[in-house]
């Protein structure tokens, strides 16, 4: 036992120990001496305060599951699924259970630093909040005054508190925020909302025949579809999946295609060729819900089956056979709509066509198809920004055709930021987002940082972006914070709130404060926005809902319903121009974009070279777990998987190491020898090859796709075209 104690936690003790023993493996001696450090500067015994259970939930996804935080001796000693949260089907993944991890991890930002060498050398010293926050407000000012308040950019993600953030942002003045979508969904978003006015959920659970195109729910954990694409009814239940690697949700399927890079574009027209043109569409949906069916009939006649064939390697025949079976499932049939499909520069008319396909079946808001998201309202917190004379528009404004305001295009923000046009973005307020590692071409980020006067992240651990910053802020865990309620649409609307479990280590602090303290060195009139406690903005939010604020402190998250209603929608006009589906889009006839989606072919990998695809696994949550140590002991780096085709021919054997290099960069890690990828492909998972030092677990790991990546993106929405990149495989 003492021997085991002295190594590492293995895989296989890991999964088996019993509850008691995992919080002692998990947090042991070491968050002991963590905690103590914390309370009292030295290392010693705790105090006693006894056993508590908390209701919370989980940060370590997007998914925020409902967690029950066991502690003991003011240690957190094990987290648990809630049972009443049913978006998580009373279960907890892997990432969620190690959650502990972002507590108790000798890695994490401990107190405020400030830069004392150059950018990326690595070199720091410890500041007081005072003197660190002083800093930041300085400079923010300063650059405001010099460039205008659009002179500083915000780029934040998905969480409880980054409303805090990007409220900031607008007090100060800066409509130039940065936020996640384009990096993943926008054009599903932009494609759905084109032709249905929303973007529904796909009832997983209740449909009888689903296709997915690389949405790799057995791995990429969305719940609850991850959970109900396995526990769907029965033997009724078909899965067809389209992906160029064999990954775990191909091996759950009934039907494994391994589809060339970009072709489920032709396959989904090809599908809705043959519904059209047999008639098997839901003619009276068509009729009554549809404008443009008249001209989509044309439209498809050349996209036949065998016209689609070569175009993604699937065999006519079985194309054919599949959309007959798709239209005969209907309505209780669904082409899922994932995040990760074709990730090309047609995304968002892909994503058209897989909305059209879903819409002519006649699958809309009924059991088992595309179900428009109900939620629940909660009170606004409203606020008055100050106003600011000659602040320009956003800095990629008209960069593409439909362009968020809120959450603007990366790909061209970040190119006119290089190149100071129409004006210079001189500083950088970050918030939990990482874009050094996240940003499809590496070097061009840090060549916009290298441009910056001053760069702020505030987060919980040294990520690249960090390591490249001036000051660094550390955050309090979503453990060590309370967070305001937050409503969640779906099938089944959710409120949730996040309760404080422990106190914050060391000197870490919620964003809150941390916007606060910013806020009030920006002057009154900012600071008048941020003029309130977290308790006090929770409580406006729930005034007069009484049953929420029951059901929060009782279960941990409130439902207005615990079964999904049906049909809400029937009678009402959808939230488009002429309150129908537009399967013909005369808002993008009169911006120049195709009005129905036109197929354009991906160039194929010329010799020796290899399309680079990207993907998640159920432990990694892009680059923010991977060294979460009980994570990163089960994937402690990435390699590149190679059919063993092209690796015989090359001469390569499993596990050697080998170069990696696209137009824009190259990596050095281990090749994966495999048959479950096709030939011209290749495919490495993220957040690896990083370059801050201070991540202990994965510093010195792998190789880094976003150094590889070329950064293309589609015109109409700004999604960055992930999988466009073709790269060449050299011995190391």
């Amino acid at each position: 036992m003492s021997h085991q104690n002295k190594g590492s936690l293995s895989r296989r003790r890991f999964l088996g120990l019993s509850t008691c023993a995992l919080a002692a493996a998990a947090v042991g001696s070491q968050v002991t001496v963590l905690k103590a450090l914390a309370q009292t500067g030295k290392v010693g015994a705790l105090k006693t305060v006894g056993e508590r259970n908390v209701f919370t939930n989980c940060a370590m996804c997007i998914n925020n599951c409902g967690v029950i935080a066991r502690v003991r001796d003011g240690v957190i000693t094990k987290l648990d699924p809630n049972p009443h949260f049913i978006k998580s089907r009373a279960m907890l993944c892997a990432r969620g259970n190690a959650g502990i991890k972002a507590v108790y991890d000798p890695d994490r930002l401990k107190y405020p630093l400030i830069r004392v060498g150059e950018r990326g050398e690595g070199k720091w010293r410890r500041a007081s909040w005072d003197e660190a926050l002083d800093l930041v407000a300085k400079n923010m000012l300063e650059i405001g005054e010099k460039y205008s308040r659009a002179g500083m950019m915000f780029a934040s993600t998905k969480g409880f508190q980054e409303g805090y953030f990007t409220r900031l942002a607008e007090c100060y003045g800066s409509p130039n925020t940065l936020r996640h979508p384009t990096l993943c969904l926008a054009s599903l978003i932009q494609g759905f909302g084109a032709t249905f006015g929303t973007t529904p959920t796909p009832d997983v659970l209740n449909s009888d025949y689903i296709i997915m195109s690389g949405a790799n729910r057995a791995e990429g954990i969305v719940t609850p579809d991850t959970i109900d694409l396995i526990r769907g009814e029965g033997g009724r239940r078909k899965i067809v999946y389209l992906d160029p690697r064999f990954t775990r949700t191909a091996a759950k399927a009934d039907e494994w295609y391994p589809v060339k890079p970009g072709g489920d574009f032709a396959f989904i027209l090809a599908m809705t060729h043959v519904i059209v043109g047999e008639e098997l569409y839901d003619k009276a949906f068509v009729e009554e819900k549809t404008v443009g069916f008249d001209k989509l009939i044309p439209h498809v006649q050349q996209y036949s089956p065998e016209w689609a064939e070569p175009e993604c390697d699937i065999p006519a025949a079985d194309i054919r056979r599949i959309a007959r079976e798709f239209a005969a499932a209907a309505p209780k049939a669904v082409y899922y709509p994932g995040r990760r499909s074709s990730f090309f520069e047609n995304d968002t008319q892909m994503r058209r066509a897989m909305a059209i396909l879903n819409a002519i079946v006649g699958n809309w808001d009924v059991k088992g198809g595309m179900v428009p998201n109900s939620s629940v309202k909660l009170k606004k917190n409203d606020y008055l920004a100050p106003w600011y004379d000659d602040v320009p528009e956003r800095l990629d404004k008209g960069a593409v055709s439909y362009l968020s305001n809120s959450d603007g295009s990366w790909k061209f923000f970040r190119d006119r930021v290089i190149e100071a046009k129409p004006y210079p973005v001189k500083g950088m307020m970050v918030y939990k987002q990482n874009p050094v590692s996240s940003v499809p071409n590496r070097s061009k980020t840090l060549k916009m940082m290298d441009q910056m006067d001053f760069i702020c992240t505030i987060d919980i651990c040294m990520s690249d972006t960090a390591w490249y910053s001036d000051v660094v802020l550390p955050e309090a865990t979503y453990l060590e914070r309370r967070d305001p309620a937050k409503s969640t649409g779906g099938i089944l609307p959710v409120v949730t709130r996040r309760e404080q479990v422990v106190e914050a280590m060391f000197e870490s602090k919620p964003n809150l404060w941390i916007m606060q303290q910013i806020a009030r060195r920006l002057g009154d009139e900012v600071y008048e926005s941020f003029d309130f406690t977290i308790e006090q903005y929770d409580a406006h939010q729930l005034k007069g809902r009484d049953d929420i604020k029951e059901a929060l402190e009782t279960r941990g998250v409130y439902y207005p319903s615990t079964q999904p209603t049906y049909g809400k929608s029937v009678g009402k006009k959808f939230k488009t121009k002429t309150g129908k589906i537009e399967i013909y889009s005369e808002k993008y006839e009169k911006k120049g974009i195709d009005p129905l989606p036109v197929y354009t072919a991906q160039e194929q990998a010329p010799k020796g070279k290899y399309r680079l695809v990207i993907g998640r696994n159920a432990y990694l949550t892009q680059n923010t777990t991977n060294n979460n140590a009980l994570l990163n002991e089960l994937i402690p780096e990435n390699s590149l998987w190679l059919n063993r085709t092209e690796a015989v021919r090359m001469g390569l054997s499993d596990g050697q190491m080998v170069r990696v290099r696209s137009s824009v960069g190259e990596e050095k890690l281990r090749v994966e020898v495999t048959e479950k990828i096709r030939p011209d492909t290749v495919f490495m998972h993220n957040g690896f090859g990083i370059l801050s030092q201070i991540q202990s677990n994965v510093y010195g790991k792998g190789g880094s796709n976003t150094n590889l990546m070329e950064d293309r993106a589609c015109p109409i929405s700004g999604n960055f075209a992930m999988h466009h990149t073709f790269v060449e495989i050299l011995p190391a």
